[in-house]
């Protein structure tokens, strides 16, 4: 069971924890099915898929009921927005194709250090002199439970990407999107190239330079296998939609060829 805390702490030590994306999950009832045995962490898409403030909240408080701890993957590096998820129960953010450090340090400050903004908020990231010691310690305390990733997609974020993590006093994770990656590389989608190997690594050393774990978002077995061999840890494996839609795929196949499962008593015995 990961809380944040729990979660934070353990990559901190050098760790590794395991989660998925949930893409096509949109509700309370559908996200309490998931099991935190197997995840650590869920990552709600609200970059790509349409998410309003009140399905955050309810499937925060769901996953938080579940011990499974929220990062929400907003549109934008927007402070604004972050805040908001913030508010509407995220334990994380992650902001994604982020290349620009002023974007940054905002939407790590409106994650870390919500309610700060405005002036307050400013001074805190440029000095790190806060209103007082009172606000301080307030704020401090509350952002221990809180997480902010950061979105490498492009050339030009892998380039800056040592001056980014500089930038503001803590980063918990690098998110790596394949697809933008590989495309801002004038590669698209070429996952097996040395090329595209070569950049990860370069990712992951620079990341793990400061002790902080890379995410890569693989969608199946032998690419996420691949994730962690390169050194990823904190593991993203795919999303509800790819994973539902493998399983279909192989439970159906096998209905169709006649073949028997060996595990007939091992998998849910409701059908709901």
């Amino acid at each position: 069971m990961m809380d944040p805390i729990n979660l934070k702490n353990a990559l901190k030590q050098g760790g590794k924890v395991y989660g998925t994306m949930l893409w096509g999950i949109d509700s309370a009832r559908l996200a309490s099915f998931l099991d935190s045995e197997f995840l650590d962490y869920a990552i709600i898409e609200a970059e790509h898929a349409p998410r309003t403030l009140y399905q955050i909240n309810s499937m925060t408080t769901a996953l938080r009921s579940k011990n499974i701890t929220s990062i929400v993957r907003i549109t934008s590096p927007n402070p604004e927005i972050a805040g908001a998820t913030i508010d509407a129960g995220a334990d994380g953010i992650l902001v994604p194709y982020c290349e620009d450090i002023e974007e940054l340090k905002l939407s790590f400050g409106r994650t870390y250090f919500n309610p700060l903004k405005g002036k307050y908020l400013k001074k805190v990231l440029d000095t790190g002199e806060f209103p007082s010691k009172k606000s301080e310690d307030y704020l401090r305390e509350k952002s221990k439970s809180r997480l902010f990733i950061l979105g490498v997609e492009s050339v030009p974020a892998v380039e800056n990407l040592e001056n980014m993590i500089n930038s503001v006093e803590n980063i918990d994770g690098i998110f790596v999107g394949p697809n933008d990656l590989t495309t801002s590389m004038g590669i698209p989608d070429e996952r097996e190239s040395k090329e595209y190997e070569d950049i990860l690594k370069n990712i992951i050393d620079i990341s793990e330079k400061y002790s902080i774990p890379v995410m890569i978002h693989h969608a199946n077995m032998k690419e996420s296998e691949f994730s962690l061999k390169l050194g990823s840890r904190f593991v993203l494996h795919g999303s509800d939609v790819s994973l539902l839609s493998q399983k279909i795929s192989e439970d159906f196949s096998n209905l169709r060829k006649g073949i028997q499962s060996n595990n007939k008593d091992t998998g849910p015995d409701k059908p709901y």
